[in-house]
């Protein structure tokens, strides 16, 4: 018996090991583009698990994943399982990535450096922090599989979220020119891995 429960950790381990060991590309920049994002006029509320999903922008690009973090318990964790730290254009290129080290927590994230590669209004400008909210169940499933180091292509919107017992998530949308880092809820309606 102990045998098998032997086996069962080392197994999970490995799993677990496996699905957070990071992607690696090399140099160079991956993902070239700033994602694209449109006001959107025409899109009305609608429900989904009891709460109130209001689209506010549309967004479409490919990105980098620099971190993830999957939350099971917090409170937000039945509607937004993962939480991703994108980069594109120079925050996609691993020769200024091997300088930085990023760890999420708690729906934010941490960034820690050797140096810093790149200026700071220039990194925070090319990186977003996405609370991912998926709109079915394959969806659901391929976020949750994703690991640091996917360069993934997106769709979908920012919202704003509401429930009935009056808890509202709103994505944090910046003027542009603002170097501050986006903290944005993703309402997720494709994702692919390239």
């Amino acid at each position: 018996m102990l045998k098998y429960i032997l086996l069962c950790i080392v197994a999970f381990s490995g799993y677990y090991a496996w699905t957070n060991f990071p992607i690696e590309y090399g140099p160079g920049v991956l993902a070239s583009e700033k994602p694209k994002v449109e006001r959107v006029s025409w899109e009305k509320p609608f429900p989904h698990k009891g709460l109130t999903i209001a689209p506010i922008r549309r967004i479409s690009g490919e990105v980098r994943v620099l971190k993830h973090k999957r939350y099971f318990f917090d409170s937000r964790s039945s509607y937004s399982p993962v939480d991703l730290l994108v980069g594109w254009n120079e925050m996609s290129d691993e020769r200024n990535l091997d300088h930085l080290h990023f760890s999420m927590d708690n729906r934010y994230f941490e960034m820690n450096y050797t140096r810093p590669p790149l200026e700071f209004q220039k990194m925070y400008s090319e990186m977003n922090l996405w609370h991912m909210v998926p709109s079915n169940e394959e969806i659901d499933s391929q976020i949750k599989k994703l690991r640091t180091g996917n360069i993934i292509r997106v769709e979908g919107f920012y919202v704003d979220i509401q429930s009935s017992s009056g808890f509202n998530w709103k994505s944090e949308i910046l003027q542009p020119g603002n170097s501050k880092l986006q903290n944005l809820v993703f309402w997720v309606e494709s994702i692919q891995v390239r």
